[in-house]
């Protein structure tokens, strides 16, 4: 549920509305009616209380000397109208010290307010016989600073707890810029490894044959325009929106077969294998599901070997989705470098933050293997991860973070 939140021009008249009637209460309980000295007319008694709360206004721009202000002012009604000494003012005074002050300035804070209890039980002294007055100073005075204290450490506690929200508001700043770092390499990586095979290909086949070359030039036209569109998605998640859940997932998920067909109009030989029924996946699991065989799938383009079969499979489960993208062999004499293994920190992280699992590494056979699980709605992450380990063709894996 939304919390409640008021427009800017009602929060003002909310907050004066509240210390009118909290200052009603406190002239209530505070104020003796039959005390007022005879000089001094009643109807100005209400008068000389606003000087206790009409600093409240500013307590958050100056705390300290709001909580001042208020006492003095609470001490100066009680020199003038005997017995009456206006103390829920300066509580919240007090509040609003512990809350928007560091922690040594809130302890004289703490100070002043602690001098107005003893002024109030000095103020009650005179109403009650000698025998009574230690049974006063005891419940008055202890009463007293237990406010006192209570006001105190609901502001510290209201200081923490805004502390606290600013360093999770900071963390999850910190997330989606990695998270956006994740889908820009994602994009970035796969269009223009798969722009460079074309662009090689046009280049070697220009002479001999310009026809072919023309296509894979032509491709390169697509794959400049869906990565452009694929940017213009990712920008457009930013933007929030009430849409989503299992059919986002799934949509993400019915893209796939649109990428297998970009490597192997690349020249690249893709083998998908699906098992199962497709299981209902939260929409952060299929997006991460799609990036991680994107990302492992630009890098079999990128270092397997050409003349060999990548492939990919899906198994589907009532606990989720088990990935494997398996390519064979390396590229020799390529001159690019391996990479630095970020690429496969970041499938981890994507897998990581929905509640799955990855492993990748090398092959007997030099290839390599990306294995991810995803789980379900609703299901552990320990029982995807089960169900994906019973894959029966799965090699055993070398870890290493050779590739990007």
């Amino acid at each position: 549920m939304r919390p409640l939140r008021f427009p800017a021009g009602v929060t003002p008249a909310l907050e004066v509305l509240g210390l009118v009637l909290l200052y009603a209460l406190d002239l209530a309980v505070s104020w003796d009616y039959s005390s007022t000295p005879a000089w001094l007319d009643p109807r100005a008694v209400p008068l000389l209380g606003l000087a206790v709360y009409v600093p409240l206004l500013w307590r958050r721009k100056r705390p300290l000397l709001v909580l001042a202000l208020s006492v003095l002012a609470s001490i100066g009604v009680s020199l003038l109208v005997p017995h009456t000494v206006l103390m829920l003012g300066p509580f919240v005074a007090l509040y609003s010290a512990a809350r928007y002050t560091k922690l040594r300035p809130a302890y004289a804070g703490l100070g002043m307010a602690l001098v107005l209890v003893v002024v109030n039980v000095l103020a009650q002294l005179e109403l009650v016989a000698p025998q009574d007055a230690g049974q006063l100073i005891l419940v008055s005075g202890l009463l007293g600073t237990m406010m006192t204290v209570a006001a105190f450490a609901a502001g510290r506690w209201g200081r923490s707890a805004a502390r606290q929200r600013r360093i999770q508001a900071q963390l999850a700043a910190a997330d989606e810029r990695s998270r956006i770092a994740r889908e820009l390499h994602d994009v970035v990586a796969h269009s223009v490894s798969l722009m460079l095979l074309q662009a090689a290909g046009a280049a070697r086949l220009l002479q001999s044959d310009p026809e072919r070359a023309r296509t894979a030039l032509g491709h390169v036209d697509e794959l400049g325009g869906q990565a452009i569109a694929e940017l213009r998605r990712m920008l457009g998640l930013l933007v929030p929106s009430d849409s989503g859940g299992t059919a986002d997932a799934a949509r993400r998920l019915d893209e796939l077969p649109d990428l297998l067909q970009q490597l192997r109009a690349a020249g690249r030989d893709v083998v998908l294998e699906v098992d199962g029924e497709p299981a209902a996946l939260p929409a952060d699991a299929g997006t991460a599901a799609f990036r991680v065989a994107q990302e492992a799938l630009t890098n079999a383009a990128k270092y397997a070997d050409p003349q060999r079969p990548v492939e990919v499979r899906l198994a589907w489960s009532d606990g989720g989705l088990g990935l494997t993208v398996r390519s064979h062999g390396s590229r020799a004499g390529t001159g690019r470098p391996a990479g630095t293994g970020h690429g496969i920190g970041g499938m981890r992280q994507r897998a990581a933050s929905v509640g799955g699992t990855l492993e990748a590494g090398t092959t007997p056979d030099g290839g390599f293997l990306v294995s991810a699980s995803f789980p379900a709605a609703g299901q552990a992450t320990g029982q995807a991860a089960g169900r994906r380990r019973r894959h029966h063709w799965r090699p055993r894996l070398a870890r290493v973070g050779g590739r990007s």
